[in-house]
This record gives C-alpha cells, sequence and structure tokens, in this order.
C-alpha cells in the first residue's frame, strides 16, 4: 500500500528522464482535497499484497565529482524486487488517507490529479532546501493490482546538482490474510 502511495505522488514514463515533468501553473492547482477525492477514487483490496519498485532511467546531470559506477549503483539501490506488505480494510476504503495529509510539511502543489475508468494521472510539484522536485505520474489500477510509471526531476540540489529518473510501481494483492510481521 505504501509503495503505491509514495508512486503516487510521482510520474509518466518518458524517453528521457524528466522529460514529461513541469511547473504547475498557479491557476491548475488543486487543494490536497481535491486531490484527496480523486485519489479515494482508487479502492484495493484488503489482504496481503506483493510489490516492486524499478528505475527504468536515471540521469545525475551535472554531480560534480560523481564516479563512472554512480549511476548504476544509484539504480540497484533503488529498486526494489519484491516487497510484501499488507492493506487493512480502513485503508482499502481510504488509500489517499496519509498520502497527502501527511505533506503538511512539504511546500508541495498538486495538479492535473485524476482517477476513473481504472487509470490515474497526476502532477506534484515540491519545493525544499533551495531545489523544487517536479514528477508527473500515470497508471493503471483495479482492486487486486497496479501499475505506475513516473517522470521526476530534481534541480537546485546542492551545488547546483539536478537529477532526473523514470520508474515504474507495481503491485498485486496474493492473499486474503496478512502474513505476520508484514
Amino acid at each position: 500500500m505504501t509503495l503505491l502511495l509514495v508512486t503516487a505522488s510521482v510520474a509518466a514514463c518518458s524517453d528521457k528522464p524528466g522529460d514529461k515533468t513541469g511547473e504547475i501553473a498557479a491557476t491548475d492547482a488543486m487543494s490536497k482535497q481535491q486531490v484527496k477525492a480523486q485519489v479515494d477514487k482508487v479502492q484495493l483490496r484488503p489482504g496481503q499484497w506483493e510489490g516492486r519498485f524499478t528505475v527504468k532511467d536515471l540521469d545525475l546531470g551535472n554531480m560534480p565529482g560523481a564516479p563512472a559506477n554512480m549511476k548504476d549503483q544509484m539504480k540497484s539501490a533503488m529498486n526494489q524486487t519484491s516487497l510484501k506488505y499488507c492493506v487493512t480494510p480502513e485503508q482499502a476504503a481510504n488509500p489517499s488517507g496519509e498520502m497527502f495529509a501527511g505533506q503538511e510539511n512539504k511546500n508541495c502543489t498538486y495538479g492535473g490529479f485524476e482517477a476513473k475508468g481504472g487509470t490515474v494521472k497526476g502532477q506534484v510539484s515540491c519545493k525544499s532546501q533551495g531545489g523544487t522536485m517536479n514528477a508527473t505520474m500515470s497508471g493503471t489500477y483495479a482492486p487486486e493490482t497496479y501499475a505506475m510509471d513516473m517522470d521526476m526531476k530534481m534541480v537546485g540540489g546542492p551545488q547546483g546538482m539536478t537529477m532526473a529518473m523514470t520508474a515504474r510501481s507495481e503491485g498485486k494483492w496474493i492473499a486474503d490474510r496478512c502474513t505476520q510481521g508484514e
């Protein structure tokens, strides 16, 4: 569940990481309540889930002094082969419960969030420590599966660092009962 919720705040596949991100115009910004109303439409089956997060491409931009193999090391560290987690009946009934409400300490703007007909899409832009992260996401969902493609770009980090990545998150329901400790 957490994996789906985290990925829902970042974005859609492209040929080059960061290509589909962009600023959200003030006139297009959505309130957290509007975003929550859209994400609440995603209904998941309670029980044991299995998910995976895969970094498709990573662009480290202008990282000064980065070792040649840093990109591969970062991709490897971020990729998860398999993660099992439990979705409670309460979480299944309210999948966005903590996702956006928990962003109170972040300077984030949301736009274009929509969930209908088994598809979900949206944008998020967050400012932090002198930098900005823009992300776009799109995917599909059903009560027993989800798949989300993301495109994210961070600019203005330490020493003007930029980074972009495309990633995919997928999950499937595997059992009614959760395995203890998951």
